[in-house]
């Protein structure tokens, strides 16, 4: 069934996408880039943004504070979100030195809002009395319920088998990204702990085999095997392998002349082309200044025959010594323009007197009823006489005709002499 255009819904809209959309939010696992991406700055003008305040020693009232900004939980889009805004509460929790049930509890509760308050309040009457144990088991249910279904191991299978290293990322960058992912696992339903994590084997032959072609050509070389070396041995070769692409590009991309012989572009250098100089209107720079033409290239102030002319000091430059007007490109033809305007003058008076009198022969003769030759003369040729070309059949019929008075000609001629005889 065909559907009109007006039925069709944009690709903008969700689902009908055909590339990457990244003005929408994924739900399911947290992907790589957005543990690479930094933090949002929250507006001083931003109302709903509170302030935590954390002692660096929390038995002691007299040691530093440090201050962080940060929006209440209330309706999380991402799992990720949910990890992080826990993680603020419990160190605001740490670094306020709240150790009792009912007070940490509290202190929960001022740091959520809306669906966030609602479940944690939810949760806390089904678990029973507000203690220590009793928070860490509202807070592992707080998890599950924003969490998408199977987190676990959609993020087991993402790391596995779709996690590849962003482009404009180092591989130190990388690697530190997927131990903080890794380690995100370990907050994740069902069991919330250690052992839902990639082992470090694995990981590192995760990341061996996704590493870029450049790299692996490298570890190649250097007869890297990921199931006996480490994580750091496999960082130093990559970033061997980032130095050499580095300058080959540095080699393609250089443009200026550098002291050094050793480094040269490869191609033939080209001058710089020089810029047309310009005055303050933007034009290109005049020889000349004149102070009733402007700028311009062929004469100054002192030269100039208008000014000269305002002064008394020389004649007018548009007449001559004889009193002639001067002959400038405009009235070069005007001589030859005007006797043309002449000639077509008198051409049209001649044709006008031309067809009066023909029409007044005309109207005597018709008045008469005949028409002599002479005044037959007076008649237009036609058309066809103007032609120079002349058909082929037009030509015979001619040719036969001609032959025809020749012939009767001939007979005439002929009987007249036999008369006289």
């Amino acid at each position: 069934m065909k559907h009109s255009k007006e039925k069709k819904s944009p690709r903008s809209q969700k689902g009908f996408s055909k590339g990457k959309n990244h003005d929408q939010r994924r739900q399911g696992p947290i992907m790589i880039e957005d543990i690479l991406t930094d933090a949002v700055q929250l507006s001083s003008k931003d109302v709903t943004v509170r302030e935590m305040v954390i002692r660096t020693d929390p038995t002691n009232d007299s040691s530093p504070v440090i201050k962080r900004k940060f929006h209440p939980l209330n309706n999380p889009e991402t799992i990720l979100e949910v990890l992080e805004g826990i993680l603020m509460i419990k160190q605001g929790v740490l670094g306020n030195n709240v150790t009792t049930g009912p007070l940490q509890y509290a202190y929960w509760r001022n740091c959520l809002e809306g669906t966030a308050l609602a479940k944690f309040n939810e949760f806390t009457v089904a678990v029973g009395t507000e203690t220590s144990a009793h928070l860490i088991q509202v807070e592992q249910r707080l998890v599950t319920h924003f969490a998408p279904r199977e987190v676990l191991s959609q993020q087991a299978r993402y790391i596995r088998y779709k996690m590849v290293k962003p482009y404009a990322t180092t591989t130190r960058q990388y690697v530190g990204a997927v131990h903080t992912l890794n380690e995100k696992m370990e907050q994740l339903p069902p069991n919330f702990n250690a052992d839902q994590k990639v082992p470090a084997t694995e990981l590192l032959d995760i990341l061996a085999s996704k590493a870029p072609k450049p790299h692996k050509e490298l570890m190649t070389d250097h007869g890297f095997d990921p199931q006996t070396e480490s994580i750091d041995r496999f960082v130093e070769i990559c970033e061997r392998a980032e130095t050499k692409e580095a300058l080959k590009n540095k080699g393609k991309t250089q443009h200026f002349e550098s002291d050094d012989d050793s480094v040269s572009s490869g191609g033939p250098k080209k001058k710089p082309k020089k810029k047309a100089s310009s005055n303050k209107h933007g034009t290109a720079k005049s020889r000349y200044y004149c102070s009733y033409h402007g700028p311009n290239n062929t004469h100054n102030s002192k030269d100039c025959k208008v000014l000269l002319a305002e002064k008394g000091e020389k004649p007018d430059w548009k007449k001559t010594g004889k009193g002639e007007k001067y002959k400038d490109y405009k009235s070069k033809f005007a001589k030859k323009q005007r006797e043309l305007n002449l000639l077509q003058s008198e051409t049209k008076k001649e044709k006008a007197k031309w067809i009066k009198l023909y029409k007044a022969h005309m109207k005597q003769n018709s008045s008469d009823g005949e028409i002599s030759e002479g005044d037959a003369s007076l008649k237009r040729p036609s058309k066809r006489s103007d032609r120079t070309f002349m058909p082929k059949e037009e030509t015979q019929r001619n040719a036969s005709e001609s032959e025809n008075s020749s012939s009767s000609s001939s007979d005439s001629n002929s009987s007249s002499s036999s008369d006289s005889e």
